[in-house]
């Protein structure tokens, strides 16, 4: 894991300090060389100021330092992602292959099963646009979607069936494989928030409030999770909207009713993906903060 700059920057005076030719050069007389690298540190920063040329020496080569590490870091999650993607019968895999899922009415790809390659690619017939593959214990949990103007959607019946044909013939031999694709999850919140009258009305405030948590909601990965701590910040970002406060967050999915989720919890939806409910389940109490 890549170090900050500080953490680079602080092992370089500990060093520095440290280094008997450099102390002598600069007159250091007062070394211990019992401290710890924190006094180390400490030691460093009095002798020297934050603007002298040895401490904007060390911070360059630090930055540079820490450049170097995150991009290695950036490097080792793109080889790490590409070869879970690769392996056969891992996740990344299975997400892979149901991105490539092909379905027309009528009309024969030719897929042939020894490598899950379609004779005739057809970007268009590939519907399913985000995927998340997780265990469950006891095979397989693949969670798909598609787009619709936009929006994510789930899979039609006969999509479904389709697909799950597809990806039986596909998958290893012996590992179920549960295919998820249903509508929503719905959030229904019960707030209030203060407004700057300002700047909007309370009809623009409370538009603007809704607009912000679709936004949020629909900037969340597919199969992510829902932090109601992370939307309160998301709405307090905004100018004019100057104190969010939620009494009850609370999500259901298809066939279920609704279930609380704490304010410091974290809820991954059902679908894969969540929109807020509809207004008349939505409690948002608007105050002009005067």
């Amino acid at each position: 894991m890549a170090r900050t700059i500080n953490e680079i920057a602080n092992g370089m005076k500990v060093e520095f300090v440290r280094s008997e030719a450099l102390r002598n050069a600069f007159g250091l007389t007062s070394y211990n060389a019992d401290a710890d690298e924190s006094e180390l540190v400490t030691y460093y920063n009095n002798n020297f100021s934050l603007v002298s040329v040895e401490t904007c020496i060390i911070y360059a080569v630090a930055t540079c330092m820490a450049l170097l590490e995150r991009m290695m870091d950036w490097f080792t999650e793109d080889v790490d992602t590409a070869i879970s993607r690769e392996r056969y019968g891992h996740a990344g895999w299975f997400e892979n292959v149901a991105k490539n899922f092909q379905y027309e009415d009528g009309t024969d790809f030719g897929l042939d099963e020894s490598t899950g390659v379609y004779a005739t690619v057809d970007t268009e017939a590939r519907i399913i646009r985000h995927a998340s593959c997780e265990d469950n214990g006891f095979g397989v949990k693949l969670k798909v979607a598609k787009e619709s103007d936009g929006s994510l959607s789930r899979l039609g019946d006969e999509e479904i069936t389709a697909f799950q044909a597809y990806i039986n013939r596909l998958k290893p031999a012996g590992v179920p494989v549960t295919v998820i694709s249903r509508n929503a999850d719905t959030l229904r919140l019960k707030m209030t928030v203060w407004y700057d009258p300002t700047v909007y009305t309370e009809g623009s405030a409370t538009d603007k409030v809704k607009e912000t948590i679709r936004q949020y909601l629909s900037d969340i990965d597919f199969n992510g999770e829902f932090v109601t701590m992370t939307m309160v910040d998301r709405l307090q970002a905004v100018s004019g909207l100057d104190v969010i406060e939620v009494a009850e967050a609370e999500a259901k999915h298809a066939g279920y009713g609704y279930e609380h989720i704490s304010y410091e919890a974290r809820y991954t939806p059902v679908a894969g993906y969540m929109v807020l409910a509809d207004d008349n389940e939505l409690e948002i109490t608007m105050i002009a903060n005067v």
